[in-house]
């Protein structure tokens, strides 16, 4: 994919028609990928960033969802206003034009999004011309759709990225929808899982015409719940997103009165930095208990809590054991004797003896009560059914369960509550040290702030708390009704009159969800490879990270030092996060195979030199072939601009004129070239 020009008409900062060619050069035969915007603060560099993703996707976007009166104050606000007049403008646009190659074949897009105005009514309008032609086989409540099929949600996600904004993707999450989603997209998993629903929906519609009604109202009910379900985990994924933003920048703003504190309180600094790590420790402590009490709760420990039933389970597998040891004895004796009574019941055995046949029976007689008697055991259990149709080797993995549930797993609850409650009685005292400042002029204001910022945190982290606890609970419920829908595809698998489509469509199902997992996880090694080349080409400790790991359940990612040991994410600085977040997306474009721009906004702020030194120098050249950057000055200073000036294709400059109230908008960036830069 290749944008080649945005357009903007009246919108936000940009009076009347503003025309930015984004095209690559080529120079000598290197390629010259980046295409630099400059200007101030309040330039309009952010509206610009937005405007690709806002003439995509419109309302459609994460952030207006199920808000159409949000996203049309938004748009309402971005119309153009006139500094001499009270009046703004009463129509404004976007326009996007790019090329998209697809099956060898590359065809030339433009997205034409508007709006008018009337009586602060607000109308859009949306179109969308390929090759020069108006797709006219599509009606106009198609275009986005259209849209979003060319160019997925999921995938813009890897392209358009705040650098002061993608840190979040370093947080150690495990839901971490950005990866999760954008894995499915790329691999095409996406379109697996939907054939996969539409074969159950299919199966289920099927199933009427097997005679078996209720197990297909059954299915379509549980395909309900699982949309019902998903949409709610989607909607609290967002609030999450939203809320972890919000923890974020009180964190930023911690940040900065802990150094405040360090410039004016070196003292009180040095303790709260020990005490912070000391609490560190502890919440990474807290989190391994609670994760083994929670894998506890998930195995074993529910047959600590019934063990009189637990008893009575036990003895009736044993009991059932001994009936099938009895069973199994029985029909070998008996076939045993019905085969010795057909030799001696044989004229040839007694052939040379001297006895009278009568007297040959009652030998015979003798001889076959003996032996019944001595090796048939009676009628013990001639009325006895067993209940478990398990096999030996189940009823003994049964029972090893019940007596490990019986003695060890209760030892290891109260091993792990003790340690638990230990280590939160400890962080607490830490949480309550922390609290305490010194009531003096200069630290006391400070102080104050950050304590007021500590209560916030906290509060925020109880509210991310809760949300996972939600998230949790509707996931485990979202399995629980895929399980109940698998029993019933198995149930219909077992009919007998039962179509053979029915039937095709249930193998051709297995096999989709098998492909999907196994395509998944070798493409999961292959990104872990990626990211660990990117992450350490970026990074100033060289091989600072030398193995990681992808959860295939969750995605959540970990970090393994040369030692073995796990990294926390949480141990990273905030400009560590950034160039892991950088890593990531770059090392899934890369997996992707998929030639894909990026346009990123602020891409320095919260680095240092040496860490902006290899983001220049590896990443902005090299990433893609065709990187948009959005700076200021301070980011992307002379001696940055000097050393990307051989990638540059082109560079503009924004310049808002505050007694025009618009920005205007000139070739060249604050400097126009190496001449300028030189001096």
């Amino acid at each position: 994919m290749l944008i080649t020009k945005l357009t903007l008409t009246n919108f936000g900062l940009f009076r009347g028609k503003n025309e930015f060619d984004l095209r690559p050069a080529k120079q000598n035969g290197s390629i010259q990928p980046i295409i630099l915007f400059g200007g101030k603060n309040g330039a309009g560099k952010t509206t610009l960033f937005d405007a690709f993703r806002i003439g995509l996707y419109g309302s459609n976007l994460d952030d207006y969802r199920y808000k159409k009166r949000e996203y049309n104050k938004y748009i309402l606000d971005h119309f153009h206003q006139n500094v001499n007049s009270q009046l703004s403008c009463d129509s404004a646009s976007i326009e996007i034009e790019f090329e998209y190659a697809h099956l060898g074949e590359i065809d030339h897009f433009h997205v034409i999004r508007g709006w008018t105005r009337h009586q602060n009514k607000l109308k859009e309008s949306l179109s969308i011309i390929k090759n020069g032609e108006k797709v006219d086989d599509l009606d106009d409540s198609q275009w986005q759709d259209f849209i979003n099929e060319l160019i997925p949600m999921g995938i813009s996600k890897l392209f358009f990225f705040d650098g002061e904004k993608i840190q979040l993707l370093a947080e150690d999450d495990k839901n971490n929808t950005h990866l999760k989603g954008s894995f499915k997209t790329l691999l095409g998993l996406n379109i697996i899982d939907k054939l996969s629903a539409d074969l159950g929906i299919f199966i289920g519609r099927k199933a009427k015409s097997s005679g078996e009604k209720e197990i297909q109202e059954d299915v379509l009910k549980y395909e309900r719940e699982v949309s019902e379900l998903e949409q709610s985990l989607d909607a609290l994924y967002q609030e999450k997103a939203k809320i972890n933003a919000l923890y974020h920048q009180k964190l930023g703003k911690l940040e900065e009165q802990e150094t405040l504190i360090v410039r004016e309180g070196g003292s009180f600094s040095s303790q709260r930095d020990e005490l912070k790590n000391k609490r560190n420790l502890l919440e990474n402590n807290i989190d391994r208990s609670r994760l083994n009490i929670r894998e506890l709760c998930s195995n074993l420990l529910p047959f600590s809590l019934t063990p009189q039933y637990c008893d009575i389970l036990k003895n009736r597998l044993l009991e059932e054991e001994k009936y099938l040891q009895w069973a199994n004895t029985q029909q070998l004796l008996g076939e045993k004797i019905d085969d010795f009574s057909k030799v001696i019941n044989s004229g040839d055995h007694w052939d040379g003896l001297r006895i009278s046949s009568d007297e040959r029976d009652e030998v015979i007689d003798r001889v076959m009560a003996l032996l019944r008697t001595q090796f048939m055991q009676g009628d013990t259990y001639q009325d006895y059914t067993p209940v478990h149709s398990l096999s030996q080797k189940e009823a003994q993995r049964i029972i090893s369960w019940i007596e490990e549930s019986q003695t060890t797993i209760p030892e290891k609850l109260e091993e792990y509550t003790k340690d638990l409650e230990s280590l939160i009685s400890e962080r607490n005292r830490v949480e309550e040290t922390l609290q305490r400042a010194p009531e003096d002029d200069v630290l006391g204001p400070i102080i104050q702030a950050l304590n007021q910022l500590n209560k916030d945190i906290g509060q925020f982290e109880e509210q991310i708390r809760h949300m996972d606890e939600k998230i949790h609970s509707l996931e485990f419920n979202l399995e629980e009704v895929k399980r109940n829908r698998e029993s019933c595809f198995d149930k219909l698998k077992q009919i007998e009159n039962v179509s053979n489509q029915v039937i095709l469509a249930n193998t051709v199902r297995e096999i989709v969800l098998e492909y999907s997992n196994t395509l998944q996880a070798n493409k999961i090694k292959e990104f872990e490879d990626i990211f660990l080349s990117c992450f350490n080409r970026l990074m100033r400790k060289g091989e600072y990270i030398t193995d990681v790991d992808i959860n295939v359940d969750d995605f959540s990612l970990t970090l393994y030092n040369r030692g073995g040991q796990i990294i926390p994410k949480s141990n990273l600085s905030v400009g560590e996060k950034q160039i892991y977040a950088v890593a990531m997306l770059w090392a899934m474009t890369l997996a992707s195979r998929r030639p894909l721009p990026f346009i990123i906004d602020t891409p320095l702020g919260r680095l240092d030199s040496e860490h902006r030194g290899n983001l220049v120098g590896e990443f902005f050249p090299k990433a893609s072939h065709q990187m948009m950057i959005f700076s200021t000055d301070t980011e992307i200073d002379k001696d940055y601009f000097k050393d990307l000036r051989p990638y540059i294709a082109k560079a503009y400059h924004l310049d808002f004129k505050r007694d025009e109230g618009a920005t205007e908008v000139t070739k060249g960036y604050f400097w126009n070239g190496l001449a300028e830069v030189e001096n």
